[in-house]
């Protein structure tokens, strides 16, 4: 299960240095947005389904205390982790009172905050980590990555899909997630991608009203010819002389 992470803290260069950490894919959290505040924090927690919450103490407008208070009393799913200096820990203990779950020292140990982060995803994993779950089920993390990238392509086939613009989404490098989709699936992405363009394109030639380049544009292709070509090499014959063919058949 992907769980979604806010950050909030009003040093940008701390938020944007912690959602860059490379441990957030490795426990396939999505570190959906940062937040300057609270203020700010509540906005993304009214609009978005949030699991976790790293906030800093003392901020301006609405600080992490009154940020914690307000989960627990309105939000009490979102679990929270509290970042704080040294000298702030007894400021910090208030927040621990409005059941914060973890409690992270500044400058932040990567270790510390990922054995806080774990602690959590164990607590909010328990209750699906049952037998009734499906065997076909993807089990690893690249596997739930793949089958993303999967769903996100057969939904988005008229796009132009890329690699990049895939891997991006998963918030991984394209050479990453190139080399994790071919040994999950045994295809490269682009071996893939025209695959289910072209299988596609099998299924809407048997609608006698499409026209040719009208199912092209539907699987991805603004160039006709460049559908045809691609058509005809993983099938040894045209669009048209497949359709011509069904027909026949039936």
């Amino acid at each position: 299960m992907m769980l979604k992470m806010l950050i909030v803290d009003d040093d940008w260069l701390i938020s944007d240095s912690l959602k860059s950490l490379d441990e957030w894919h490795e426990r396939n959290i999505d570190v959906i947005g940062t937040a300057e505040n609270g203020k700010e924090a509540i906005f993304w927690i009214e609009n978005e389904k949030l699991d976790i919450i790293l906030t800093d103490i003392r901020m301006p407008e609405m600080d992490g205390i009154e940020l914690t208070k307000f989960i627990y009393e309105k939000k009490s799913n979102i679990q929270v982790i509290i970042m704080s200096g040294y000298e702030e820990f007894s400021y910090a203990q208030k927040a621990m009172r409005y059941n914060a779950k973890g409690y992270v020292l500044k400058p932040i140990d990567t270790d510390e905050l990922m054995d806080a982060v774990d602690r959590i995803q164990t607590d909010i994993n328990k209750p699906t980590n049952k037998d009734n779950e499906s065997e076909n089920e993807p089990t690893t993390y690249h596997e739930r990555l793949v089958l993303s990238a999967q769903s996100y392509i057969l939904t988005n086939l008229m796009k132009p899909l890329t690699l990049k613009e895939i891997a991006s989404r998963l918030h991984l490098t394209d050479h990453y997630f190139g080399q994790v989709f071919k040994s999950i699936t045994g295809e490269t992405f682009l071996q893939y991608l025209t695959r289910v363009r072209m299988e596609k394109a099998c299924e809407l030639t048997k609608n006698p009203s499409l026209k040719i380049y009208e199912i092209g544009t539907l699987v991805g292709y603004k160039d006709t010819k460049s559908f045809t070509k691609t058509f005809q090499k993983l099938y040894s014959m045209t669009p048209r002389d497949y359709r011509k063919q069904f027909f026949r058949v039936e």
